[in-house]
């Protein structure tokens, strides 16, 4: 492979942090909404969390009053008194959860000159703002996420077992907001259900019946167990907080979400003389359907001459069974690996995470080539030994073929995209 092809290949699949303006975004919603000359307490809960907050304090300047920032690391501190920092966990949620979710009804419920209720909302903040029903409790939301790992379920099923077991989240939390008007401007990473479903749900009405919960838990494996027993009793208790008015008027608006991120990295490469096949903006599955996919259009592909570009976006899922160290992106790109095949012609895989961290620390993806194989013998790495431990961080980190990575400010998807150089 030239390294041409896969220099291209690492600047096409991080084109789109260059074309999308956070602050921009944000002036549109609040403009569009009358807010934009309204005194506010803001809100915000996820990944993207001390992003979305600055770049709103940017545009209503002196017009917040108060702000809550609930994130997933530190440092836990500001210079503006107006600021207060909570610290919460993710992918599981812990005891800082749990304060995050006990400050947030409290913040909610303090005093404020206020005429509106910002929410800044993106991925994770399920996990980093929790508030379980009893008798559910963090044993029991870690117990659920382990189950939907192994069952191989989607995002949107765990989100829902959630807010079907949550004091804030379904919609529960409107329940606590005091100011007139309020609104969320949401930044989308759910490609299975969109906003409906970012942080469970957080700010979206739920109010499931016991036949629906059932069913849920049947996708998950866990129907007739405690935790079930526990998620359907907690599913009960939250109705009589559900039965309640909400007294805001309320709207949610998404300011980004993963489409975006196809039609800036489709253009990049075909500025860069790429002929592009797109597979969607909502990839999703177990991780193999997605290779299987991008396999499929490869070699339906293979008889053009020139230079060609498979790429899509989503989120993959990794059923767990091995003992290894990954990420999604990590896991795609490693079994790509083995789905080029003979292929006589320049060929490179690249997957990497728009937040800039896939699962572990300092990474955001990996890439593989035509030549990825035959480096891994000569290293006694064994391919099918990797896939079934799902140890592909150790095998990219001994190849060098780990895409370094860090916090970008944005979540929203994954990028799975393969080049294919001109025929020779």
């Amino acid at each position: 492979m030239t390294s041409e092809l896969l220099d291209d290949a690492l600047a096409i699949s991080e084109a789109w942090s260059f074309g999308l303006d956070l602050r921009a975004l944000i002036d549109t919603q609040l403009r569009e909404s009358d807010v934009i000359d309204r005194d506010v307490d803001v809100i915000a809960i996820g990944k993207a969390a001390r992003e979305m907050a600055t770049a709103t304090h940017d545009v209503l300047g002196n017009h917040v009053l108060r702000r809550l920032v609930i994130v997933d690391e530190g440092p836990a501190f500001s210079l503006d008194s107006d600021v207060e920092f909570v610290i919460g966990e993710h992918p599981l949620p812990g005891l800082g959860s749990l304060l995050a979710g006990e400050r947030l009804v409290e913040f909610l419920a303090g005093t404020s000159n206020a005429e509106c209720t910002v929410f800044l909302i993106s991925g994770g903040a399920s996990s980093l703002c929790a508030l379980p029903e009893p008798p559910m409790d963090l044993e029991g939301l870690h117990e659920l996420f382990a189950a939907v790992l192994e069952s191989g379920a989607d995002i949107t099923t765990l989100n829902q077992l959630r807010a079907a077991s949550s004091s804030i989240a379904g919609g529960a939390i409107l329940r606590h907001v005091r100011t007139p008007r309020s609104m969320s401007l949401i930044m989308v990473d759910n490609v299975v259900s969109g906003d409906r479903w970012v942080a469970s749900g957080l700010t979206f009405e739920f109010v499931p019946t016991r036949a629906e919960i059932e069913r849920l838990l049947r996708v998950v494996d866990r129907s007739d167990t405690p935790l079930a027993s526990r998620i359907l009793e907690a599913r009960e208790r939250r109705g009589d907080l559900m039965d309640k008015a909400v007294t805001t008027d309320h709207v949610n608006r998404v300011i980004a979400e993963p489409a975006r991120v196809l039609v800036a990295v489709g253009a990049e490469a075909s500025r860069r003389g790429y002929r592009v096949v797109e597979l969607g903006a909502s990839l999703h599955g177990d991780v193999q359907e997605i290779v299987d996919l991008m396999r499929a259009n490869l070699m339906t592909e293979s008889l053009v001459q020139g230079p060609f570009c498979v790429v899509g976006v989503g989120e993959a899922t990794v059923r767990l069974r091995g003992s290894g160290l990954g990420g999604r992106c990590q896991e795609f790109a490693w079994r790509m690996a083995g789905a080029f095949g003979t292929n006589e012609r320049d060929v490179v895989a690249v997957a990497r995470a728009t937040d800039g961290r896939d699962f572990v620390r300092g990474i955001a993806g990996g890439w593989t080539d035509g030549e990825t194989l035959r480096r891994a013998r000569e290293r006694g790495i064994d391919f099918s030994s990797v896939v079934r431990d799902h140890d592909s961080y150790s095998a990219l980190f001994e190849l060098g073929q780990l895409i370094p990575g860090g916090r970008t400010g944005w979540n929203l998807c994954d990028v799975y995209l393969t080049l294919v150089g001109a025929r020779s």
